[in-house]
């Protein structure tokens, strides 16, 4: 009997899968005198006495343009998809299949400062970090509140976002935080079917093509509803998808009108002398984030601000409705509201599911449905 179409995709996936596993450590590195990327993600900063704590994450990579192009071929079969499908699907996966850079140690300064000081994210004892084998720095960076004032001012900043850059011989890379005052409104926000159509509960398949093949399409009015919050609400974006789509999500998040804000995704071990790479890897495609990292960052996220309010927003395909309850005991003066939009149908089939929150009605995904299409129609 001959495979179906499904399994066929199965099985390019896992020999895309192997053959990342193969070249991660296998392509020749760029030249010495290349310069390495640096991103650096949106992240948010909060008061600690006299000082802003600023968590930074910082990823260094090189690009691997041959890795890239043979899985791109792998996974994508060219004799079977559009040139726009294969252009989108090897722009999707550069970042998965990049060059992590380890050993690496990043210098960060903000923009338009008068003092052109330079920062580096330390351990507890003073000493520098540098990039550990998945190219990643992740620590704590201290302004001076004063300091932070004349930042701000350099910048002629609004609602508290600061700009920096790597400043660091043989890097570049740019990112944004925003200084978020004790008390005020913030958004903790969901992205794979709330802020964007990827069909989740429709299964793998559906996934992947929305994932890696298909254009993002965005939740019909969900823009809208986060712009009419006003400027002063922060934004935090907590997804199940894996840093390594990072800038696709941040590119459609700014397309789509959605407000900026800090970013809180899946990691995922590249290198294999990482323990749990293996598992990772194997969990790379789709946005299913687990409940346990979700509880625990956007428990971070509120336990940093303990006099501000929150509203949670999500969708009724994974997990959102019950974490966000879980949330809400933990933190029941913080949390204002809760937001899902309902892709399953659960305000008519379960209604006790969403009960105390509310609803946004959203078309039911399918399995094989277009995004395009399925934005066009709403549940009544």
């Amino acid at each position: 009997m001959p495979a179906t179409v499904p399994g066929r995709m199965r099985l390019r996936l896992a020999l895309a899968s192997m053959a990342l596993l193969l070249l991660l450590g296998g392509v020749a590195p760029l030249g010495a005198a290349d310069v390495k990327t640096v991103t650096i993600c949106p992240t948010f900063g909060s008061r600690a006495g006299a000082q802003w704590a600023i968590p930074l994450r910082l990823w260094v990579h090189e690009p691997r343009s041959l890795t890239t192009d043979l899985i791109t071929h792998l996974v994508a079969r060219p004799e079977a998809r559009s040139t726009a499908e294969i252009a989108r699907v090897h722009d999707r996966l550069s970042e998965v299949v990049a060059d992590d850079e380890s050993g690496e140690q990043v210098v960060l300064g903000f923009d338009d400062d008068p003092r052109q000081m330079a920062y580096r994210l330390a351990d507890a004892s003073g000493t520098p970090l540098a990039s550990d084998l998945n190219g990643l720095i992740e620590g704590t960076l201290r302004l001076d509140v004063a300091r932070a004032k004349e930042l701000l001012r350099a910048q002629r900043s609004t609602q508290g976002w600061l700009r920096l850059h790597a400043r660091s011989p043989g890097h570049q890379g740019e990112g944004r935080v925003r200084l978020l005052e004790p008390q005020g409104r913030s958004v903790i926000s969901d992205i794979d079917d709330t802020l964007k159509i990827t069909g989740i509960p429709a299964g793998r398949e559906v996934v992947l093509e929305n994932t890696f093949f298909r254009p993002f399409v965005a939740a019909p009015g969900m823009a809208q509803r986060y712009r009419a919050l006003g400027a002063a609400t922060a934004f935090h974006y907590v997804s199940g998808s894996p840093w390594a789509l990072y800038r696709p999500l941040a590119d459609f998040i700014t397309a789509a009108g959605y407000p900026a804000g800090s970013f809180h995704l899946k990691s995922v071990r590249k290198n294999l002398l990482t323990a749990g790479a293996w598992q990772d890897l194997v969990r790379l495609a789709g946005g299913e984030a687990t409940r346990a990292q979700k509880l625990a960052q956007i428990g971070a996220i509120i336990g940093q601000f303990p006099a501000r309010r929150f509203i949670l927003v999500g969708d009724s395909g994974e997990q959102d409705p019950e974490i966000y309850r879980a949330i809400r005991q933990r933190f029941p003066r913080q949390i204002e509201a809760i937001w899902i939009r309902d892709v399953v149908d659960d305000r008519h089939r379960h209604p006790a599911r969403l009960a105390g929150m509310t609803v946004i009605a959203a078309s039911a995904c399918r399995p094989g449905s277009d995004p395009a299409q399925a934005a066009a129609v709403e549940c009544p």
